[in-house]
């Protein structure tokens, strides 16, 4: 998979100018840890991929004992759930700069304040690649995305996609790693 040049730069900018935050917190997802109790899921806004991420959403936001935040652009707020929106937070264009990075310090703030135990970022698609690229400016030890050619340099747990081409296959198991 070939990577886009402004992806490229973003990288060297997050690398220059924001150098990665060294976690040294310990969360345990295995039937015997505590779990993550605190999510912070990033949703794709295109239609096709919002719908079938909206069904995870779906499953992961009737579960009461843990506590779970969604960021997406405010263009993709039309294809989730109305009980969803307490929330979500949104951002806007004017939030990023010409290179697709977050200029935003009181999103960012607002999203370290929470202290997200696990990061899971929903996007597949290279047009909400950008929004993926906030894990390197975030404090969350435990970040779970999709197989890209940029994604071991963004997740400590990358899903590979479904042998059998099915979205919904890789969806499951980001069920079961997270045990919804």
């Amino acid at each position: 998979m070939k990577i886009h040049w402004r992806i490229r730069v973003l990288l060297l900018w997050y690398a220059i100018f924001r150098p990665k935050i060294n976690n040294n917190q310990l969360v345990k997802i295995g039937k015997s840890g505590k779990g993550s109790r605190n999510i912070l899921f990033l949703l794709p806004t295109n239609k096709e991929q919002a719908q079938l991420a909206s069904h995870l959403v779906k499953k992961s936001y009737d579960n009461e004992s843990i506590d779970i935040h969604y960021l997406l652009h405010k263009d993709g707020l039309k294809y989730y759930l109305k009980e969803l929106k307490p929330r979500i937070m949104s951002y806007s264009n004017d939030d990023i700069n010409w290179i697709g990075a977050m200029n935003s310090t009181k999103i960012l703030n607002k999203i370290n304040k929470l202290s997200f135990d696990t990061l899971v970022d929903l996007n597949q698609s290279i047009d909400d690649q950008y929004l993926s690229l906030i894990g390197l400016e975030l404090d969350i030890p435990i970040k779970v995305g999709f197989q890209s050619a940029i994604s071991d340099k963004l997740y400590t747990l990358v899903v590979e996609p479904s042998k059998d081409g099915f979205i919904e296959k890789n969806y499951e198991t980001i069920e079961k790693v997270l045990g919804f």
